[in-house]
């Protein structure tokens, strides 16, 4: 059997033994022990109720976390280990809008009496990015002779709400209120977005 110097992390550690002999001429025999040397390598944690809050898409990757329900799972019976949230951060593995997208996070800390011993991770954190809501104005309809349908041309107008360095662009449609002649007639407008950024619009 062999026992460590100390129960602590650490490489190349003493390990002294001590041997019993057995068999019908043992009791005729002793067997001195020697030492070793063998490394304990850090037990991994898992720190578990932390959540990421839901959000608008604003082009950044940054996640918000709530860490108030944190905990640690695998610490050693009798240790003294705590989690150590305060430098916490999250990150969504892209800016784009999606649903339960992964959040990887970064900074948690061990304290306590043992936690050299430890390292600690969170994985399965997950949050969603929604779309964000842009604001067209100055647009306008072209007046036109009368042609038996509905359909207005459009000139688009200004965006706005576009988050800095993004491509989006507008494309808009037209219908009046009914076919027939008139003046200052209502148009209702649509509006479809393209570029490389417009699915997060």
């Amino acid at each position: 059997s062999g026992t460590f110097a100390d129960k602590n992390v650490g490489t190349g550690k003493n390990v002294t033994t001590s041997y019993s002999l057995a068999g019908v001429d043992s009791s005729n025999y002793t067997l001195a022990g020697e030492t070793l040397l063998a490394d304990i390598t850090a037990r991994a944690l898992t720190a578990n109720g932390i959540t990421a809050n839901n959000r608008v898409y604003d082009g950044t990757t940054t996640a918000t976390l709530n860490t108030g329900s944190a905990s640690l799972s695998g610490v050693v019976s009798g240790d003294t280990v705590s989690l150590d949230t305060a430098g916490s951060t999250g990150v969504f593995a892209d800016k784009n809008v999606g649903t339960g997208k992964s959040v990887a996070l970064s900074g948690l800390s061990l304290t306590g009496a043992d936690a050299g011993n430890y390292t600690v991770s969170s994985s399965g954190v997950t949050a969603d990015i929604s779309q964000l809501a842009l604001s067209i104005s100055g647009s306008s309809a072209a007046s036109k002779v009368y042609d038996g349908n509905t359909a207005a041309t459009i000139t688009e107008g200004t965006l706005s709400g576009v988050v800095s360095g993004d491509t989006v662009t507008a494309t808009g449609s037209g219908t009046f209120a009914d076919k027939n002649v008139g003046t200052g007639k209502n148009v209702t407008t649509t509006y479809s977005l393209a570029g490389t950024d417009s699915s997060n619009y």
